[in-house]
This record gives structure tokens, sequence and C-alpha cells, in this order.
């Protein structure tokens, strides 16, 4: 037997997880269950109605059921204790945690919503013009049956209680049977739903739904600083977490804590445009903290005109030039250094690192790794040298909830929960490979005209040819960052989309960086192939 007509057809989980809607939530369930296909069923309408003073009264019917022979019948629910003091005329209903609640006479609010409804519905374009059957009832969904009248207009059969739950459907068509009045037909049926949940749009631009999401999330951003107290006080210390639960952030932050305790500090990580973001940032609020990615620091120390370090033996041969230089001058050594996105440095760079410290014993050295094993494995041997915590970043503040399940994915450590909020769907579209990059320029251009700025949005590509066919393509909107996705560690932006080219399957890393950056919406373009290991792909290494 399929169910009846449900408005709304889900209930919104901010519903389901309310303990004051407990009780409504529970009939909902009950009517879905117990109702065949010819009702209709409309959950908290609110009403708005005249007094015989042309004062404006407003309400709100718990349920609405509508069937197009029996009429219809507005519900009141209350849940709890239910009690009437009558020298007060006041109605109370007590939870289960023995709290007390003042509440309206639940028979007049079903008999006021009846006759409100009833008006309204008349005045619909489909109204069938004729008289139909209209009633009220009272549940109550944890006391017993009352076992007598509760008053001049609340006779037994009025009230559903615990033990008739069960049978909630046979209670509604008994309140609906006999007296007069035709049946509500088709038309009647139509005239609820104008009135009822008449569909109208009024458009929301993506980028309002994105600006809301992303709100949201700067306003958990703070809530990872208290690993700062629990570990500020360690002078080697090495804390993990995965992509999206605010590593970055607290490296910020442990810096300028330490900055402004009067050490000389730093704050390095392995990728270029991940420093340079970090001085953008810190230089706001703390600029004598400097932040270079390690090949910067090399030319920084080394006194040189060089460019970045970028290659593996490049690298190797710029620490050596820097180790020289801060024995020749020891006064460039800091007090502090702040390592972030740790698991990029290799074992043997952590004892140049260390050299770097002006004093062994008492200065301080804090790293922030990804514990995504299946990428990165156990770092155990590389952070040896730490005292690793037993506190982890175990909240993804970054990613809304969406988000979060594509990329977890590729994530296998410790558990990380996202407290971001539901988000929009992620975009999985599907066109050849020849196409991506046309498809990745449209969904920006797209993306700008609902509203998202182009400095919010980022399309990340797999290798340098990849991203010059992108940037090169006809109608390229100006604003919009194309990036290389190994370049984009530890950055991120409101929107991405993502160029899903075969390549991105060849290191797990890529997909896990990549599906990891945006806050608010993530748009995938590739082959349906590409697009099925990333959205099915069992988690990696398991």
């Amino acid at each position: 037997m399929s169910g009846p007509k449900m408005w709304p057809r889900v209930l919104p989980r901010q519903v389901r997880e309310t303990t004051l809607r407990e009780a409504e939530v529970k009939v909902y369930d009950l009517l879905a269950r117990s109702l065949d296909s010819s009702w209709s069923v409309f959950y908290s309408r609110p009403w708005l109605g005249l007094t015989p003073s042309g004062e404006e009264r407003d309400g709100e019917c718990d349920f609405v059921v509508v069937h197009p022979e029996l009429g219809f019948l507005a519900i009141e629910v209350k849940g709890g204790t239910i009690s009437y003091d009558p020298l007060a005329d006041q109605w109370t209903s007590t939870d289960r945690n023995k709290i007390r609640h003042r509440i309206k006479n639940p028979v007049q609010q079903a008999v006021s919503s009846k006759h409100q409804l009833l008006e309204k519905a008349k005045l619909q374009q489909s109204w069938p013009g004729r008289y139909i059957r209209a009633r009220h009832g009272v549940v109550f969904t944890d006391t017993a049956s009352p076992p007598k009248m509760l008053g001049a207009d609340s006779p037994p059969d009025v009230f559903c209680c615990r033990t008739e739950l069960p049978r909630i459907a046979d209670w509604i068509r008994s309140r609906l049977s006999g007296g007069e009045g035709y049946p509500l037909g088709a038309e009647g049926v139509r005239a609820f739903e104008e009135l009822l949940a008449s569909p109208f749009i009024l458009r929301v631009p993506l980028g309002h739904y994105l600006d809301d999401d992303d709100e949201a999330i700067a306003a958990l951003t703070p809530q990872q600083f208290f690993i700062l107290d629990s570990v500020g006080h360690l002078h080697r210390v090495a804390a993990g977490g995965g992509a999206g639960t605010g590593k970055t952030i607290v490296a910020m932050e442990d810096a300028i804590r330490l900055s402004r305790q009067g050490l000389k500090t730093a704050l390095i990580c392995r990728s270029a445009p991940l420093a340079a973001f970090i001085r953008d940032r810190l230089g706001r609020v703390e600029p004598n903290i400097g932040a270079w990615s390690l090949g910067e620091l090399c030319v920084a120390l080394n006194g040189s005109s060089e460019t970045e370090y970028r290659s593996s033996t490049g690298i190797e041969k710029g620490i050596e030039e820097m180790l020289i230089a801060v024995r020749k001058s020891p006064s460039k050594r800091f007090d502090a250094i702040i390592v972030d996105e740790a698991q990029d440095f290799r074992t043997h760079w952590w004892i140049a690192i260390e050299e770097l410290l002006a004093d062994a014993d008492q200065s301080w050295l804090h790293a922030y790794f990804d514990t995504n094993q299946s990428i990165y494995g156990d770092l155990a041997s590389e952070l040896a040298a730490f005292r690793i915590v037993p506190i982890h970043l175990t909240r993804n503040l970054r990613n809304t909830r969406c988000i979060h399940q594509a990329a977890n994915r590729f994530y296998r450590g410790i558990p990380i929960v996202a407290d971001g909020p539901e988000g929009v769907n992620v975009e999985w579209e599907t066109c050849g490979d020849d196409k991506i990059a046309s498809r990745a320029v449209a969904a920006a251009a797209r993306l700008i005209g609902e509203r998202v700025a182009p400095s919010d949005i980022a399309i990340l590509a797999v290798d340098e040819r990849a991203k010059s066919e992108i940037r090169n393509r006809s109608g390229f909107p100006n604003g919009v960052a194309v990036e290389l996705i190994s370049d984009f560690k530890g950055l991120e932006r409101k929107a991405i989309i993502i160029a899903a080219t075969r390549g991105i399957a060849d290191e797990p890393e890529l997909a896990y960086v990549s599906l990891s950056r945006p806050r608010t919406h993530l748009i995938v373009c590739g082959e349906m192939s590409v697009l099925s290991w990333l959205k099915d792909n069992a988690r990696v290494g398991n």
C-alpha cells in the first residue's frame, strides 16, 4: 500500500532533532505509515486570521488531514502529561524531565484552526462551492485516554491518546464519519493544496546559500584553539588532524601566541602558495612573524637572490647552504618554529630545522600534520623527535557535510566529525576528457551568474597542461583562480571546480586534497569512469 501525500515529503533534520517536536514527529511518522494514497497530510501549517474587531490573529495547525470523500480534519498534538486548572483556566504539559510548560487549550486551538482554514479554503479558485465535512481532533501522544468528557466541547471521541495511536487511521475515519456534508472532491483537495502548499518561487541565487554556509563555518573555526591551551606549555609537540580540521588556522594562532611572548617566530610549510596565504593572513594581525615555504626560507636565510629551490636536488642544496649561513650568523636562528603540513617534510629535514632553533632545549618547535594514513602512512618515524600528544584535531570545521563526505572516502585515520552545515549537494558533471576544460570554465561562469564572487572560486587542475588549457579557454572569467592541485594543499576557496582529468587517479593524494579544498560548494568535471572512482572508491588503503 502506497502512503499518503505528505507535506513536507521529508521532515527536516532540525525538526526531528528538536526535543519540543518529539510528539509531532511521532504523529507525522504514524500518519505516513497508517494512511493510504487517497489522503493528503499537511504538517505545521500556519494561518493568519482576523478577530471581530479587525485585529490580526495568527495561529498554526499541527496537522491538516484531507480526503476527497470524507472531508478534512484539523489536528492539534500535545506530548507529555496534560493537565487543566479550571480556576485559572490554564492548560499545562509536563515533560519527561518534570518541567511544566504552559500551553493553550488544545481543543480550542483545533477548533479555531478548522474554522480559519475552512474560510480561507473557500477563497481558493478551485473550491467546489458546496458544504463539506470539516472536523477537529486532539492527539495526546503520551497520556491514557480520558475516562469521561473533559468539558462540554471535549467529548472522549475528540481525543486520540497513546493506546489509540497504533489505530490512528481508524480514529481519523471515525472523526470524519457521520453528519452532513458533501464529498470534498479532487477540486476541494486542490484548494487545500493551493492554500497550504502552493508552490511559488522567490529564487535564491546559489551564492546566497554559500554565503550562509560560509558564515556558519567561520563561526566554528575558533573551537579548535582548545588544543593550544592543552599543549601551549610544551616546547616540542606535534598534533594531527585530517583535511578541514583547521590545522593551518591553529598553526597561525600558535605562531601569534608565541610571537606575542616576545619570541622570534617562524611559520614554515612546504608549499609556496600556502606560505603566501599565511603571510597575507598573519601580516594583518602580527607582521613580525616570518612565514615561508621551506625553499623560501632557504633563500631568506642564505641572503641569496636565487629563485626558490623547487627540485628535489635543489631543496637539498638550499638546506645545506641555509645551515652554513646560520652557523656563520647564529642571530638568524629562531626562538620558535611552527611547521604546517608537516607530513610533507622528509625525516632528515627535521635535523636541519632543529639547527635553526636558538636553543636546542628551550626553543619551541611545534608541528601540525595530516593524519590520513592511507596517503601519508604512519608519521611516527618522521616525528620521532616530537612528543606526539594524545589530543587531535577531530572536528572538520572547513567543509560542509556534503563536501566532507566526498573527501572522507579517501581518508583513513583518526575519525573526524563534520560540524559544518549540511550544505548543497556536490555536483558531478560527466563529460569527455576533451570537454573537461570547457565544462570547468562554464561552471565558473555559472557560479558567477549565481552571485558567487570570482575571487571565491578556484579551478584545480592535475597538471600544467590541463591548467594552461583551462586558463586559455575562450570566455574564461576574470578573477577566477586556476591552480595545480599539488600547489593548493592547505588552501581553500568558497567554491572549487575540479578538472578531473585521468591523472587524478594516479595519486590518491590529488583526490584527497582537491575534494577537501572547497568550504561550501564542489563541482567535479570529468569522464564517467573517473567520477565513479572518485564517488564510489572504497577508502584507500583499506
